[in-house]
């Protein structure tokens, strides 16, 4: 068959940008370069996503030999560019075998409209194509999405040893079905002779089909299938529309220290969970959701849910939270701006699968982070905070800005190329760098105190040592015990007076400060069918020693028994008991803790006049 074409861009009159500095438009991202490359490619499948459906994406690692790496060399490679380093590719594609890494994306658009850069398109088509093929970046035109569609693309050329990839995509021009495959390459520059002049080139190159006005074309139609088949790239139907990039001998292990190098598939099992959980998690929506498979030579790597894979449990929980309309709003004041939500969730600490206990694993060994995405669900980062003292327990928050298109749209454009930050003097002054800024320091502040609320309020660093070794010791003597204490014990958790209305146990969930007392905070859930309105809810605490109960009188700690307050939904009243009616949704008691003791809780309904 036909083999594919060699074009080195030469130097225009104008001038043109170099392979250089085509690579170095990806910035100097935060995380390492494979995540920064699974990031950009996946986030831009999902820009790209075909309406009311969810993206399917397949990472590979393989390695070519046969007639796969005899075909890469004799019809796709067969020309190699004069650039110094390219000497480099030459030597490997001698070889016996190639390391390849692919991805590839389904049920996406593919790279869609004209093949040149200075036609416009007259399908309906966005110029994708271009804009990933030839063109130097390209602002976002996706509405909220997830970044500025064609600098990334510089991460893939970094990934690979020789700054060369393959392009194969099936997608429509002018509404119609075409298959194109490309290659290319970001090399120095340098000068050669063409004809009979020396000129200058830039170093970018492409193969495809040489054409006397566009320099290069793609192979298209059965020339690309057929090639395609050659190389064992996934096969592709008219209507399976997306795009595969194989990476040409990728740096897959550089990321990690030579004497703890993880395999192949745990390393890409780490970065598309700790990056994309937002859209696997099982209540994401179906035409939102990312679906993703791994294959390391020939072998399925699974992937699981996030919400099985600790600890981004907490974090799937703190989501689903604000997708229900949950969580705290994030207030900017002047100017006055709803800019987000954000949500913690506390739990204890779920042993971490093996991939995750690796020196340089992105998953903390103790979560306290808060993610931050914008309303497309894609992590831009996380923001540490202080974590619980007792290793037991750990948390996990979110924070979504608002879909207001003023506010996304800052926090959209304070993001570097590689989307991986949130960077406030990246923008003007004005009210976008107010919200960004102000948004940053109302995460940080929750972050801050989130495990420890007397950083909030001022305490000294001693009361906050206090509160949180009483916080250690109530976590481990109710860990053996019982927050709800003694009485009769209901299958449904809790005691109440119809199968419907009732009460969950208490959960302990953290200590705070009022009026110089340390006090216990306890959480529940009420549900309530309506059908008797003279319920109420009674808190009885108690002692906790050794994971049993202790009597009052038997532990002189000045322990009273007394009950601070109870809290329904919205409403609050002091003591002990409440009248609940026809309310329900969370319970929240708080009780004064004596020193060096820890108390547990038991909730009850009863009959007004019992």
């Amino acid at each position: 068959m036909k083999s594919m074409e060699l074009y080195s861009e030469p130097f225009a009159t104008t001038g043109n940008i170099t392979g250089e500095g085509f690579r170095r438009l990806l910035g100097r991202p935060t995380l390492g370069l494979l995540q920064t490359v699974i990031r950009e490619a996946l986030q831009n499948s999902m820009d790209a996503t075909l309406p009311g459906q969810g993206p399917k994406v397949m990472l590979r690692s393989r390695v070519l030999r046969g007639e796969e790496f005899a075909a890469l060399r004799r019809h796709v490679f067969a020309e190699i560019p004069k650039d110094a380093d390219a000497a480099l590719l030459q030597e490997e594609l001698m070889g016996e075998s190639l390391e390849v890494f692919e991805i590839a994306d389904f049920g996406t658009s593919g790279l869609s409209g004209p093949t040149r850069a200075d036609l416009v398109a007259d399908g309906p088509e966005d110029p994708d194509f271009v804009n990933f093929m030839r063109n130097v970046g390209a602002a976002r035109d996706t509405h909220q999405g997830g970044g500025t569609y064609g600098y990334g693309k510089t991460s893939l050329y970094a990934l690979s040893r020789h700054s060369t990839i393959l392009v194969d995509s099936q997608t429509t021009c002018d509404g119609l079905p075409v298959r194109r495959l490309m290659a290319c390459r970001l090399g120095g520059t340098f000068a050669a002779i063409e004809g009979d002049v020396r000129k200058r080139f830039t170093g970018r190159h492409w193969w495809g089909s040489l054409d006397g006005t566009s320099g290069v074309e793609p192979f298209s139609g059965d020339e690309a299938i057929r090639l395609a088949g050659l190389l064992g790239l996934p096969e592709r139907s008219a209507e399976a529309t997306g795009t595969t990039i194989m990476i040409v001998s990728p740096r897959l292990d550089e990321d990690d220290d030579e004497d703890e190098r993880l395999p192949v598939g745990p390393h890409l099992l780490e970065t598309v969970l700790w990056n994309f959980w937002p859209r696997m998690c099982r209540d994401t929506p179906h035409h939102r959701k990312l679906s993703v498979s791994i294959d390391v030579d020939g072998q399925n790597i699974h992937v699981p849910d996030p919400e099985d894979y600790p600890p981004l449990d907490h974090f799937a929980r703190a989501l689903s939270e604000i997708r229900l309309g949950g969580g705290q709003i994030v207030l900017s004041q002047r100017p006055a701006m709803d800019l987000g939500r954000i949500a913690m969730v506390k739990g204890l600490r779920s042993d971490r699968n093996p991939a995750a206990l690796r020196a340089h694993s992105p998953f903390p060994k103790q979560a306290s982070h808060i993610a931050l995405m914008r309303p497309v669900e894609l992590v831009v980062k996380y923001v540490e905070g202080e974590a619980f003292s007792d290793a037991r327990f750990e948390w996990g928050g979110v924070f979504v800005c608002s879909d207001d298109d003023e506010v996304e749209a800052a926090f959209a454009d304070a993001e570097p190329p590689a989307h991986d930050d949130w960077i406030p003097d990246n923008l003007p002054k004005g009210r976008s760098k107010t919200f960004v800024n102000v948004g940053l320091k109302r995460i940080n502040e929750a972050a801050r105190t989130f495990a420890n609320p007397l950083s909030a309020s001022g305490q000294s660093e001693e009361k906050g040592q206090s509160l949180a070794a009483t916080a250690t010791l109530m976590g481990r003597l109710l860990e053996g015990g019982s927050a709800k204490g003694p009485g009769r014990r209901s299958g449904g958790g809790g005691s109440g007076t119809t199968k419907r209305t009732r009460v969950s146990s208490p959960r302990f969930t953290h200590l705070e400060i009022d009026a110089g007392r340390k006090i216990a905070v306890f959480e529940a859930e009420l549900s309530n069918d309506g059908r008797s309105t003279d319920l109420v809810l009674r808190a009885v605490p108690h002692l906790v020693m050794d994971g049993g109960i202790a009597s009052p009188d038997d532990v002189d700690l000045g322990f009273t028994g007394q009950v601070l307050d109870l809290t329904v939904a919205d409403a609050t009243e002091p003591g002990e008991s409440m009248a609940i009616g026809t309310m329900a949704g969370k319970v929240v008691c708080r009780v004064p803790v004596p020193d060096e003791a820890a108390i547990g809780l038991r909730l009850s309904l009863e009959e007004a006049n019992a």
